[in-house]
């Protein structure tokens, strides 16, 4: 039996999703679990992670340009560190007892990058936290990511978090999406 060209480039594009599945159930995992060290690895040294706020308009009105807002992140991966290492501190009372998260990805779209190594994926996430006895909040955002492909798997080089919710009402942000 030969294949086509086109059944040739749908398996290769089904293997690539897998693949960034697979990539983002262990980066939930890690995340879950607070397992940071892994998670770093799995950024790019130069990764910029952003979730700009949202602003609530009405229909008629332009979109504004993101830049100009505020933003619950704006990060690489030292500040990333950073907030990471401040968890660990004793100052992060609100992490004390620790929450538990819960992070789900779905509706992965994939495909090749503007960049030759690069994948632009889009995603929804789900991010399920809960401290304490009655502290529950759902976190939920689209994922706009480029990946950067590596001998066995990838590196997150940027994310762009773009939040469901305009105003946060969780207490805190000491979860990353």
């Amino acid at each position: 039996m030969t294949t086509t060209n086109t059944q040739q480039t749908d398996i290769e594009n089904m293997l690539l999703w897998h693949q960034v599945n697979q990539f983002y159930n262990q980066e939930a995992r890690a995340l879950d679990e607070e397992d940071y060290a892994t998670w770093f690895t799995m950024l790019a040294e130069d990764v910029h992670y952003w979730m700009p706020s949202r602003e609530s308009l009405f229909r008629k009105d332009e979109t504004p340009d993101e830049t100009g807002n505020m933003n619950h992140y704006n990060e690489s991966l030292p500040s990333l560190q950073l907030r990471v290492a401040r968890l660990h501190s004793g100052a992060a009372w609100a992490e004390d007892p620790r929450t538990r998260y819960r992070h789900l990805v779905t509706n992965l779209e994939v495909e090749l990058g503007d960049n030759e190594g690069e994948v632009k994926v889009r995603s929804n996430t789900l991010v399920y936290r809960n401290r304490l006895e009655r502290e529950e909040y759902w976190l939920l955002a689209k994922r706009e990511d480029v990946l950067r492909i590596t001998d066995n798997s990838f590196k997150v080089a940027k994310r762009k978090i773009t939040p469901d919710f305009s105003s946060l009402l969780s207490k805190n942000l000491n979860v990353f999406l």
